[in-house]
């Protein structure tokens, strides 16, 4: 009875030590203190001011003329960004009203003639437009042209751009980026539109890498890599910047009928040996398109990656027909073995993807 008993009270023991949590077990805590998550900033000036409000004025503006308007957009954040022109709030006018001395209504005689109450005001449609961006990297002292391209070469009217987001480039932390831009009253702007007027408000739009779509374009490499927005030929990336894997949709439109496509990292020089990689490849269809298709690969590697002459500046993506690359394994490096620019999709901005 007294061993039952005994018994009894070790379990009884037992239970209240498992449920009091009284068990003992080597153990070895490691703190860190002081972790830090800072958000990253995305902040550009223009001209050296940050703010930026400044306007520019073009007066006495005749037909064949061309003004030129430069400006330089330094990236004084922390982050990469790729950068947007928009063109918004356009407003046309008759200008002075001068013509006649009672009752005016325009600005000069010829006008009246043509134009007697005033209502020819669509000057926008008159005017033709260039815009290049060239975007050097910070090594580079703002001196050296390391990647450009062509948006506009008179081949539209200012008034068609209203309201049309413009990606004019990437830019990384302490870039610079210089846009040309030069405005061409047409020869055949007639005597209607003396002394008419054009207002409109420029922004310059910074926004970080992901989450943004990476449209690639045609580009008339005869024309200083001149984008050919008006076609059909175009492709649009989807992608993540930061991962183990590369992930991605991609698209594309107006190609070559049933050919193999390669999407690919293009690391410069041409002849320097670099391997760039194969992203993924895709088969046209009938019409020469290809279907949204989503995908993931591991890379291995940070695009960009050393060597390549755009290290500083962001990774060049190009959609090229197979038989002009050298591997057709995702993720393998490969080579350019043809050039004909003419059957290239082009990237309109540099992409960053860091390998984790």
């Amino acid at each position: 009875m007294k061993k039952i008993l005994g018994l009894t009270i070790a379990i009884v023991l037992i239970i209240g030590l498992v449920a009091g949590g009284t068990w003992a077990y080597f153990t070895d805590t490691e703190t860190s203190t002081g972790n830090t998550f800072t958000a990253g900033t995305i902040d550009i000036a223009i001209d050296g001011d940050n703010p930026w409000s400044k306007s520019f004025t073009i007066e006495d503006a005749k037909p064949c003329e061309v003004w030129y308007v430069e400006y330089e957009i330094t990236n004084v954040g922390t982050n990469p960004c790729v950068i947007w022109k928009h063109l918004s709030g356009f407003v046309t006018g008759g200008g002075i009203l001068a013509y006649p001395a009672t009752n005016p209504t325009c600005s000069s005689e010829p006008e009246w003639q043509v134009d007697a109450d005033d209502s020819i005001n669509d000057i926008d449609t008159y005017i033709s437009y260039d815009l290049y961006s060239e975007v050097t990297s910070p090594a580079a002292g703002g001196n050296t042209d390391q990647w450009h391209q062509t948006l506009y070469n008179e081949n539209v009217n200012i008034g068609s751009l209203e309201c049309v987001w413009v990606p004019l480039g990437s830019l990384p932390p302490g870039g610079k980026m210089y846009v040309l831009q030069s405005y061409h009253l047409d020869a055949a702007t007639g005597n209607e539109y003396q002394g008419d007027t054009l207002t409109f408000t420029v922004e310059f739009h910074a926004q970080q890498m992901p989450g943004t779509t990476l449209v690639l374009e045609n580009k008339d490499e005869s024309q200083n890599w001149l984008v050919l927005f008006g076609d059909t030929m175009k492709g649009e990336l989807v992608y993540n910047t930061v991962g183990s894997t590369f992930d991605y949709t991609f698209s594309a439109t107006g190609l070559q009928n049933t050919t193999d496509y390669s999407l690919i990292y293009y690391a410069d020089p041409w002849a320097g040996g670099n391997p760039g990689a194969l992203i993924a490849t895709f088969t046209t269809d009938g019409s020469g398109d290809i279907a949204s298709t989503s995908g993931s690969i591991d890379l291995g590697i940070d695009l960009p990656t050393s060597p390549d002459d755009n290290l500083l500046l962001g990774a060049k993506i190009w959609l090229v027909p197979s038989s002009h690359y050298s591997t057709t394994t995702p993720g393998a490096s490969g080579q350019m073995t043809a050039w004909n620019s003419a059957l290239y999709l082009f990237e309109t901005y540099l992409i960053w993807h860091n390998d984790i």
